[in-house]
């Protein structure tokens, strides 16, 4: 490790700037746009990056990075002047990430994490060097947290090898089943709008059609490329105690975090991945944040994969989160309190929906025609009728899917109506855990728990079904029981 202070590469000079002229630009835009003459707009835009190059020049001059034998120095000496020291033993997680203008410049981005909660969507340090000094600094600060190099994924044998048509599975089939229908509908209402224009039902108008496929790409296109784009090329393998991923198409990540970092477990599937019998798994890691804003920051540590894939990667990857459950349904006073509050919840719908239907009724009864025309006057009736038994099939579906199970070390959650997830926890990972009881949940003696931990997003809650209050409450009283333990 060099003692001497190391500028970061100049490249970060473009990359600030741009980012801070987009800003103003549409700031400019939205704020004065129509009142300024184009020439003007030209000159202020001119004279902002003229100023925003001089003070990021400045910036990066007089910015040092110091990597000695017990910490990293990040110091700049401006006006405001800034002096960051992370202890090697605080360090999480130790990143890459090269976006366009890293591939372009041959440089990449050093991300330093640490173990906390208050920061940890980002990093606490975003480094750009030239690509092999990076990746040289990485394998050095890698021996000072984990005792060893970090291996390169070409040198190890993958546990399972992700193609690109499982990477398009993930992106298709990932996205949450509400978005998937809502935007499933506006595409089916483009097409039938264009056929009602082709058969001259209607006259042709750049508004239905064109609304409806925005609408489509904003809920479900645009989410399942950005998933492709992001999870391209995935490769996972554990190699001791570390877990490493690789992936990205435009922006590339390597990300490496200690299993000891882990709080906790989620394998989770949509409605649609369920169909398909594939499941996801994600890490609750804290101190592996991501300055790219792109919020991507909880590790996928398997795309969607068969089941029988998915109970593999466990095994291989996360061992220590495998443990012989023996999971518990909700009681029968889940069953009366979900019922009672189903029927209270479907009888204020009836009857705040009844007088606007009768309008509706009365206002549109012989508008339109063909088959639009002849529903459109019990269009409300029909969307309360679909409420009224969504509301019934999520008080069966949660009768039959939420769980609860407490091991000796671990203990697990399952919840989820159309999107499900099985969440293992560590006692020893867990903050809080409150247990509530309402008048309702009272009288059927039963009980809801929320269980909050640290996590990649900061701080995380898990929540569970009814259960019985003595079996939620033995969750916090084992959690103390372990903290007594180990302070002793």
């Amino acid at each position: 490790m060099s003692e001497q202070g190391l500028r970061l590469h100049p490249i970060i000079i473009v990359e600030n700037t741009i980012r801070t002229a987009i800003a103003l630009l549409i700031i400019i835009f939205f704020t004065a746009g129509e009142s300024l003459d184009m020439l003007i707009i030209a000159g202020l835009a001119a004279a902002a990056l003229v100023v925003l190059l001089v003070f990021y020049y400045r910036q990066w001059k007089l910015t040092f990075v110091r990597f000695g034998e017990t910490d990293i120095v990040v110091e700049r000496k401006t006006l405001f002047k800034l002096k960051k020291t992370i202890p090697y033993s605080r360090i999480a997680s130790v990143n890459l990430n090269r976006g366009v203008l890293n591939r372009l410049s041959g440089t990449s981005k050093l991300l330093v994490n640490i173990n906390s909660g208050y920061n940890a969507i980002k990093p606490e340090a975003s480094l750009t060097f030239e690509q092999h000094f990076a990746d040289r600094l990485r394998n050095d600060i890698s021996r000072h947290v984990y005792s060893d190099e970090m291996p390169s994924f070409e040198e190890v044998e993958q546990v399972v090898r992700f193609t690109t048509m499982d990477v398009i599975l993930h992106g298709l089939f990932s996205v949450p089943t509400q978005q998937s229908i809502i935007g499933a509908f506006f595409l089916l209402n483009s097409i039938v709008e264009q056929y009602r224009v082709a058969v001259g039902e209607v006259d042709a108008g750049p508004g239905g059609v064109l609304i409806s496929l925005l609408m489509f790409f904003i809920f479900l296109a645009l989410p399942a490329i950005r998933h492709m784009i992001y999870y391209y090329g995935f490769k996972v393998h554990r190699q001791g105690d570390t877990i490493f991923l690789e992936h990205g198409l435009i922006r590339t990540y390597k990300t490496s975090f200690r299993i000891s970092r882990i709080n906790a477990i989620r394998v989770k599937n949509t409605l649609f991945s369920r169909l398909l019998r594939r499941s996801s798994i994600e890490a609750e890691v804290v101190g592996i944040g991501s300055d790219d804003g792109s919020g991507n920051t909880r590790p996928l540590i398997s795309l969607l994969a068969s089941d029988t894939t998915t109970q593999s990667l466990l095994q291989e990857l996360v061992p220590e989160f495998i443990y012989e459950r023996q999971t518990e349904k909700q009681p029968a006073g889940a069953r009366r309190v979900l019922v009672v509050k189903g029927i209270v919840a479907s009888a204020a719908i009836i009857a705040a929906m009844a007088y606007p239907s009768l309008l509706a009724y009365r206002g549109l009864s012989g508008e339109g025609s063909g088959i639009v025309g002849a529903l459109l006057p019990y269009a409300l009736p029909i969307v309360t009728a679909l409420v009224v038994l969504a509301i019934a099939y999520s008080v069966s579906v949660s009768l039959r899917v939420r769980e609860v199970d407490t091991g000796e070390e671990l203990f697990t959650f399952v919840n989820g109506i159309l999107d499900r997830e099985m969440v293992i926890m560590s006692y020893d990972r867990v903050q809080m855990v409150h247990v509530v009881r309402g008048p309702l949940a009272r009288h059927f003696d039963v009980s809801s728990a929320k269980v909050f931990m640290l996590s990649s997003t900061g701080t995380s809650s898990i929540s569970s079904g009814l259960f019985s209050e003595e079996r939620l409450e033995r969750i916090g009283d084992i959690v103390m029981e372990r903290a007594a333990a180990m302070k002793h």
